[in-house]
C-alpha cells in the first residue's frame, strides 16, 4: 500500500505538471483543462480553481448517474481532485517567469506536456486507489449506460468539456486551450498510456492491490487496453 500511495502522489504531481506545461505552451490542452482555461479567462479564477469547480459539478453528476451517493469514495475522489487543481496552479506559478516562445518550442513543450499526462495516467490507473470525477464519469457511462463501449464513453465524457470550452470561447469571441494539444490528447492519449504501461515498471504488489485486499473505499478500476 505504501508503494501505491507513493506512486499515486508521483502521478498527480506529473499529471499537474503536464497540464500546466500545455497551458503554458498555449497550443491546446486536454479537453477538461481546455474547459478550465476558458472558464478561467471568463471569470478571473485560476485554471486550477476552475478545474476544481468543474470536478465538483462532475462529482455530483457522477452520483446522480450512479443513482446513489458513493460514500467515502467520493471524499477521497474529492481530495484527489482538490490536490490536482491546486498543483496545476502551483506549477503555473513556478512557470510564470519561464518564456515559451516560437512555434517549435511551444510545440515541443505541448507534446512533452501531453506525454507527461499520459505517463501520469498510466501510473494512476495501475495504482488503482482513487478516481478523479472526470475519470469516474467515463467509467459510469461505460459500465452503466453504454454496455462497456469505452470508445463511445470516451467521446461523450470528453465531448462535454469540449462543448463547454467551445461555447465559452465562441460566446466571448476568444477561444483558448483548444488546438494541437487537444487533438493529440483526444486522438493519441490511449496509445501513449499503453506505451508507458510497458515502459514504466512500478513493481507493485498486485495481490495487495487486488480488490479483495483493498480497503472498502478503493475503486475496482479495470484498465482497458481498448
Amino acid at each position: 500500500m505504501a508503494k501505491g500511495l507513493f506512486w499515486l502522489c508521483m502521478s498527480v504531481f506529473l499529471n499537474a505538471f503536464g497540464n500546466a506545461l500545455t497551458v503554458k505552451a498555449a497550443l491546446g490542452s486536454a479537453p477538461w483543462t481546455a474547459a478550465g482555461i476558458n472558464i478561467s479567462n471568463a471569470t478571473g479564477l485560476t485554471v486550477g480553481n476552475a478545474l476544481i469547480i468543474l470536478g465538483l459539478i462532475t462529482l455530483i453528476a457522477d452520483d446522480l448517474l450512479r443513482r446513489r451517493w458513493n460514500g467515502i469514495k467520493d471524499i477521497f475522489n474529492f481530495l484527489y481532485m482538490l490536490s490536482f487543481g491546486y498543483l496545476i496552479d502551483f506549477w503555473l506559478f513556478l512557470m510564470q517567469s519561464v518564456d515559451v516562445n516560437g512555434w517549435f518550442l511551444r510545440t515541443v513543450a505541448c507534446v512533452f506536456g501531453v506525454l507527461c499526462i499520459a505517463a501520469a495516467l498510466s501510473i494512476y490507473f495501475r495504482v488503482n486507489l482513487v478516481l478523479h470525477p472526470f475519470d469516474d464519469l467515463l467509467k459510469i457511462l461505460r459500465e452503466n449506460y453504454l454496455h462497456g463501449n469505452v470508445v463511445l464513453a470516451q467521446r461523450i465524457s470528453l465531448g462535454i468539456p469540449l462543448t463547454v470550452g467551445l461555447s465559452i470561447g465562441l460566446f466571448r469571441h476568444h477561444l483558448l486551450g483548444i488546438n494541437l494539444g487537444t487533438a493529440v490528447s483526444f486522438l493519441c492519449m490511449g496509445y501513449f498510456i499503453l506505451f508507458f504501461d510497458r515502459f514504466i515498471h512500478l513493481h507493485l504488489d498486485q495481490k495487495a492491490l487486488s480488490q479483495r485486499h483493498l480497503p472498502h473505499w478503493v475503486h475496482p478500476v479495470k484498465h482497458s487496453k481498448a
